[in-house]
Order: C-alpha cells, then structure tokens, then sequence
C-alpha cells in the first residue's frame, strides 16, 4: 500500500497529538515536575510542526506556517534536550535554545517568502542536528548512563543528528528537485520516519517520567539525609565529607576517598527486573557498611555508585581495605537473580596525591573507576597525582 505525503503527514500529526495529549495530561494531574513540563513544552512544539507543514501541505499560508513550523521544531528538539538535563540534574540549557532558535528564525526570514515552505530548512535540519547530538550525549552520562530508556532515546536522537545532518547537505548541494533528495529525504520519507521515532521517544520519556516520579530511576530513595539502601544521600554526604575534609586539612591528617560501581546493574535490571536491581543496591550498601571503617563517612551517590571517605595513612591501606570490601561482596548471591554474585569497579584517590577538596578526590576517583571498567570490571584502580613534565 502506498501512502502519499499528505496522508503521512496526517497520521504523523494524529500520533504526535495523541502521544503529546497522553503525556501532557499524565504530567499535569499525576506527576507535575519539572522535567515533566519541559518535556510537555516539547510536546505541544511538536504539535505546532505538524500544524504548520500541514498548512504548508495544502498551499496555504506557506510563509507563515514554515516560520512557524521551523521555530517549532527547533524548540521540540531543544526541549527533549533540556528535559534530559534537568533529569540529569543540570541547568536547563535555555540560552542555546534560544540561540539557535533565534538563529533559525534569521536564516528563514533571510531566505525570504520566495523560499517559501523550504525557507531556512538547511539551517533548521543543522540547527535540529546540533540539538539532537546533545540529547544523545546527555541521555547516556550523569543518572542517565544506566538507564535503558535513556539508551533508547540517544539511539533515537542519534538517529535524528545523522538523517538531519544528511538532509542538510543533499538539501544544499542537490536542492529540493534534486534527485537524490526526492527519492531519500522528501518530506514523505521524513514523515514516515517521524512518525516512529514519536512513538518510540513517547514511551522511553514516559518511562523516564514514570520512573523518576516513583524514586527508581537511581534506586536512591531519600530518608531524612539518609538514602533507601541505608546510607547517606547524595546531598548528605556532600555537605558531611565538606566538613570532614576541611578539618583533616587543618589537622593535617590523610584521607581517602573510595568510589564503588556496582558492575553489570543494567544488566540486572533487564534480566530479572528491577526489584533484582534494587536487592543488589541494598546488599551492596549492607557490604559497605559491614566492611568499612566504623568511622567512615558512606554515601549513596547515584544508582550503584557509592562513595566512602575514610582515613588512611596510605595508599596501600586504603587499598587493603578495598579488598576486604571486594572479598566480602561475592559472599552471599543474590537470592531473586538466579544466584548471581555482585562484583563492582572500585577507585580509590587519597588526600596526599589530591588535596583536601572534594571535588578534585571525586573527580580522581571518577577516573579510576573508569579504568577498571574498561578493563571489564570486578577490580581496583588507585589514581595517582599528574606528574609534572
């Protein structure tokens, strides 16, 4: 069955619309945060897209509706973007919206009413490209990095950087009646692509949403400064291992900050569900806790990431203890995940190669981590100070 443009453009319009009308409902009478309503923003843009090239479809209002369409698109893209950020926990990154969008709409007044409906595309699809790649990016780093809806979306946003990127330089070199351009990126081609991708992004952002309405998303529950697996929060920690760092620096007393992720938690997760994953989250902490020094600081930084700060006269006795940690880990399985048992990536960076400040230690810590998960996982890695040349 062959579908011509015009009808693509209508079930694509219906599906954004109904996709936009679910989710924008959901956030306002369920789950009304602001994650939720930047991703609403990029709902109702989307809508607006679809309104304005179907004006542009029939032959009416062609200027107007492409000015519009443009700005809209651009704004939708940006906002899924933006939304991802604050999941993430970061600014909203407006200004670059904004940016590009204003850019947007001079390069489509420039081209003028002559251009009519493809008036500003290649520097819209440039535009759409650059926001895209930075969706994709942001959907795999910070609370992001394990989630799989997340993985799903940078899939997706990648997707939309490559074929806007394409449709750019076709559009450019080829022009519109060129024939490359009309047999692979015509707006029917780009309709029926559309009309997926919605659907798909519809579902991982919902997801997304859900989870992090229920506290999930992290498996980092908040009670009073302490997190759900039994130690102390993010926030808590933070301010705790301040404070510490700051009077073992005036006391001159050494210390090491400790980094552990819990290896293959995505894994777990979609083998035997989440309950599995937080079972593992629990146990870990409970390791933790058993394991490290009575007066040591544990914080529960994000997911399977766990951070502990604790004294030591060196590298080699934080290292000791590390492995009283690792060697503890694997005693008992986890009951629910087939006998499965936990392994995790520690990093370790202590206050003689680093400084007393927090944020150089995680930083290090970060680091070493890393490089045991490159190297598969399941080990130790101590990061040492940069070496002058």
């Amino acid at each position: 069955m062959h579908l011509d443009t015009m009808t693509l453009l209508v079930l694509n319009g219906v599906v954004v619309a109904l996709c936009g009308v679910s989710f924008i409902l959901n956030t306002a009478f369920s789950r009304n945060d602001s994650v939720g309503r930047i991703w609403s923003m990029a709902f109702i843009a989307a809508m607006m897209v679809t309104i304005g090239h179907g004006a542009s479809a029939t032959g009416q209002m062609i200027w107007w509706a492409s000015i519009v369409a443009n700005l809209a698109l651009t704004v939708a893209v940006g906002s899924l973007w933006s939304g991802l950020r604050r999941y993430n926990r970061r600014s909203r990154g407006f200004k670059v919206i904004a940016l590009i969008s204003v850019l947007v709409l001079a390069a489509t007044l420039l081209h003028g009413e002559p251009a009519g409906r493809w008036a500003g595309a290649a520097e819209l699809w440039i535009g759409v490209a650059v926001l895209a790649a930075l969706g994709a990016l942001e959907a795999v780093r910070g609370r992001l990095r394990r989630n799989l809806s997340g993985r799903t979306l940078a899939v997706a946003l990648w997707l939309v950087a490559v074929v806007a990127t394409a449709r750019a330089i076709v559009f450019t070199v080829d022009g519109v009646t060129g024939a490359l351009f009309l047999t692979y990126f015509n707006t029917a081609n780009a309709a029926a692509l559309s009309l997926c991708l919605v659907v798909l992004m519809t579902i991982a952002t919902a997801t997304l949403h859900a989870e992090q309405a229920s506290g999930r998303a992290v498996g980092d529950l908040t009670d009073g400064i302490h997190s759900a697996a039994g130690v102390l929060s993010a926030a808590a920690f933070l301010q705790a291992a301040t404070d510490h760092l700051d009077r073992a620096k005036n006391a001159r007393v050494g210390l090491v900050l400790i980094g552990a992720d819990i290896d293959n938690l995505p894994e777990i997760n979609t083998a035997f569900g989440r309950v599995a994953g937080d079972e593992a989250i629990a146990r870990f902490a409970k390791k933790l806790r058993l394991s490290a020094p009575a007066l040591s600081l544990i914080g529960h930084r994000a997911s399977g990431r766990f951070l502990v700060l604790a004294g030591a006269a060196s590298a080699a006795e934080a290292r000791a203890l590390v492995e009283r940690i690792q060697t503890t880990l694997v005693d008992e399985p986890l009951k629910g995940a087939s006998l499965i048992r936990l392994t995790a990536s520690f990093g370790i960076a202590d206050t003689f190669d680093h400084g007393h400040g927090l944020a150089a230690l995680s930083g290090a810590v970060n680091t070493a981590i890393d490089t045991v998960k490159v190297r598969g996982g399941n080990d130790i890695a101590v990061q040492l100070a940069a070496t002058g040349s």
